[in-house]
């Protein structure tokens, strides 16, 4: 929602709460959808403006606005319900929308959602919460329709309107055997154009895909999109079916995971909130280990330095250049690292692909080395010719000209030296990660970077101690 229009509902809703306007509080809720009116009501803490529109509002727009609202709001709203309320609340919910509202709550609140739940509803909602985070049983939802094989197109169509409005989707149909086994599925599309008397084994699809509860919802996300889905079964060891995972849910596991894997590549952890619901002290909390880490691995670089104190001394231009070399070659293996742990994610390699990559990104690599190495040696002589970098009255060298050239070209071959290996660590290091069963997110950043300086230092000291200096005299 734009900013603008934002503010304007937010404005009207603080109004009809204050002057408890039900009239124009139930048109908002048929025109506007409902997750914008919930973040227009985010900073509403007072309990007894979120009651009233509980009250007036239809009761089909009401376990939307509370699957949608903030966490604090409520815990809030279930303290203040009675038995009745939460009751009708709950039995327009999904199992799975209710389990994610839960899942962070004290424990006595998640004990009083239980007890006031319906007895089919909390065995569902005792299912869910009992599979591990992050799994296809963490996130499917019971709620779907699933019928006999040998029922008629006809009477399939009476349940849907009979059962289907509680269902989390109507578009798939899961078909079973006597036995409960899942044996196909039908489109609504398929159904709706299918003779009447036809059974449901003669126009189910066979060829359907499933996961198990306890493949990881990345795992589903990679099938969803695969395989073009909009609805697929969760089954157990038996093939049994347990629940069914939506579109929709599909859409909120990709947004975490993306979320979760930008964190950790910028070496914070992920927020449960969102940022303005974050105190300061968790941002603090989450990001000063991982600061402090990166200083203490720097370590390296400081020893390296530490041991040319002597080099740098007698020609202190070279200190100039380091800050350009790091930054260089530690973005190109960040570039190549980034690349690498999308695509593995997204399972583009296959088994053996690996040393297709890496040569792959070693003809990249120098191609883009050489590039950089002749721009860097062209742009270090204009710098040094016009005066932004200025070592002539620091030295005793006669041949200015020569020293320009010579300290052009180290800076540009530690760069072609560099850029290479950079991009071959990036490359390297999720694999790694990836074989020891590690999120690559976590630790090729870090990682990258503190190779790639402990590389671009040495390679240029060492190439100044052992070739250029020597032909200086130095």
């Amino acid at each position: 929602m734009e900013r603008e229009k934002y503010e304007e509902l937010k404005q009207k809703l603080e109004n009809d709460l204050k002057n408890k306007n039900s009239k124009s509080l139930k048109e908002i809720f048929t025109s506007i959808p409902t997750i914008d009116i919930a973040e227009a009501l985010s900073e509403v803490k007072d309990v007894t403006y979120l009651i009233y529109i509980f009250r007036v509002i239809p009761s089909e727009y009401s376990a939307e606005l509370f699957a949608e609202l903030n966490s604090d709001q409520q815990e809030l709203i279930i303290n203040s319900f009675t038995d009745k309320q939460l009751v009708t609340l709950l039995e327009n919910s999904f199992a799975d929308d209710i389990v994610d509202t839960i899942e962070e709550m004290p424990a006595n609140l998640v004990n009083r959602v239980l007890k006031v739940a319906p007895v089919d509803l909390r065995r569902d909602i005792n299912v869910l919460l009992n599979y591990k985070e992050n799994t296809a049983g963490s996130v499917m939802t019971t709620e779907y329709v699933c019928l006999l094989e040998t029922t008629t197109v006809k009477n399939a169509i009476k349940e849907l309107k009979k059962n289907g409005k509680e269902a989390e989707t109507i578009y798939t149909i899961f078909v079973r055997d006597a036995k409960r086994t899942l044996v196909g599925t039908v489109g609504l599309d398929d159904l709706l154009f299918a003779d009447e008397g036809q059974q449901l084994q003669e126009i189910m699809d066979v060829s359907f895909v499933t996961v198990t509860v306890n493949d990881d919802q990345e795992k589903v996300a990679d099938m969803f999109k695969r395989y073009d889905l909009n609805a697929m079964a969760v089954v157990n060891s038996e093939n049994k079916i347990c629940g069914i995972i939506t579109i929709d849910d599909v859409v909120d596991i990709i947004v975490e995971e993306a979320t979760e894997d930008i964190a950790l590549m910028h070496q914070t952890g992920p927020m449960d909130d969102a940022y303005l619901e974050t105190s300061i002290f968790k941002l603090v909390k989450k990001c000063v280990p991982w600061i402090i880490l990166l200083m203490i691995l720097q370590v390296f670089s400081t020893l390296i330095l530490s041991s040319f104190q002597a080099e740098i001394a007698k020609f202190a231009v070279l200190s100039v250049f380091t800050p350009l070399m790091m930054d260089a070659s530690g973005n190109s293996g960040g570039q190549t690292t980034t690349i690498i742990i999308r695509s593995l994610a997204l399972n583009e390699f296959k088994k053996g692909d690996v040393k297709r990559v890496f040569w792959k990104e070693f003809r990249v690599a120098v191609i883009i080395a050489l590039i950089i190495s002749i721009v860097s040696f062209t742009w270090l002589m204009i710098e040094m010719s016009v005066g932004i970098v200025n070592f002539e009255n620091n030295t005793t060298i006669n041949n200015i000209w020569l020293v320009r050239i010579l300290i052009a070209f180290l800076v540009a071959l530690t760069l072609f030296i560099t850029m290479i290996a950079s991009r071959m660590v990036g490359c390297g290091l999720p694999f790694i990660a990836k074989a020891f069963k590690r999120d690559p997110a976590v630790m090729c950043g870090p990682l990258t970077t503190t190779i790639v300086d402990i590389i671009s230092l040495l390679s240029y000291f060492l190439l100044w101690t052992l070739v250029f200096s020597p032909i200086l005299g130095l």
